[in-house]
């Protein structure tokens, strides 16, 4: 009897310590990993016009060659100012973008998972190149006097802070409504601490469904994915690869994801130097206009 007790305590020891090294194991793997494959496949299934909006170029191309039945006579109006055209730029809420066509060839560099301590590093080799960032930030990340005073002036010097939920969560697969508090969290957390409006939000892993192009909307966020991923989080001691992947998969609007990362803030300045060479310039993430008050 006393045998049969002390081996089923040794059966529960054991099947407790292998419960404990797989929520271990869960962990790091959910911590610092890819995005996840389902990602890739629900972006095959949104439409282009989703994923990429057109230009206004593109636009009148497809109305010339599409013309409505007896349109009506348009008012005489005067030009769109260029503050104006820019603003038509900007992304819808609730659209997943992942590139961002201008008439110039044209990237966007954004970084994810900050603030941290490579956040600095990064924003000083991005103002001494005159280039406008885009970072998401996780909200647990964002707790010092000191990191919102940084914020508020990387905000006047024209970069672009969204937010990545409070804990690096994956969405994919929660109800509808356990998805928008996830993203209206962060987003109220993130904005009344730099002292802002957020209009971005990034999807932790990739990982979405079309519960969280509801979300976004809802959140009045604009999904913001990438179409160049450098994996720098991945090849810390591969920079070659880093760049690799950067060269290779770069076309004119992308959106390229990169990490505040050790590795990253090494590699920035042969990043930006490369893409230069390739003849792009840099453009930040556009957001609306503030709204004047009267």
């Amino acid at each position: 009897m006393e045998n049969n007790r002390r081996r089923k305590n040794r059966n529960i020891i054991w099947i407790a310590l292998s419960l404990l090294g797989l929520v271990i194991g869960a962990n790091i793997l959910f911590r610092d990993s890819p995005p996840v494959q389902s990602a890739h496949a629900f972006l095959n299934k949104i439409s282009n016009d989703t994923l990429y909006p057109k230009t206004n170029e593109e636009a009148l191309k497809q109305q010339n060659a599409n013309p409505e039945p007896n349109p009506p006579v348009p008012e005489k109006t005067a030009l769109p100012s260029a503050k104006s055209a820019e603003v038509s730029n900007v992304p819808a809420v609730g659209k997943m973008i992942a590139k961002i066509p201008l008439s110039k060839p044209t990237v966007y560099l954004t970084f994810d998972d900050g603030p941290g301590r490579y956040t600095q590093d990064i924003v000083e080799i991005l103002d001494k190149n005159d280039i406008k960032g885009g970072f998401f930030w996780v909200g647990q990340n964002l707790k010092t006097e000191q990191q919102s005073t940084f914020a508020k002036k990387m905000l006047e010097n024209g970069h672009i802070i969204g937010t990545h939920t409070m804990h690096h969560e994956t969405l994919r697969k929660k109800p509808k409504d356990v998805q928008v508090q996830m993203i209206r969290t962060s987003t109220e957390y993130i904005s009344q601490k730099i002292g802002a409006p957020i209009y971005y939000f990034r999807p932790p892993y990739g990982a979405i469904d079309q519960n969280t192009l509801v979300a976004s909307k809802e959140t009045n966020q604009i999904l913001a994915y990438w179409n160049v991923d450098s994996l720098d989080w991945k090849h810390g001691d591969k920079p070659d690869l880093i760049m690799n992947n950067i060269a290779s998969e770069v076309k004119p609007g992308s959106i390229i994801l990169m990490h505040e990362k050790e590795q990253t803030v090494r590699l920035l300045p042969k990043i930006i130097e490369l893409l230069k060479q390739k003849g792009y310039g840099f453009a930040p993430l556009p957001v609306p206009d503030p709204v004047e008050k009267s």
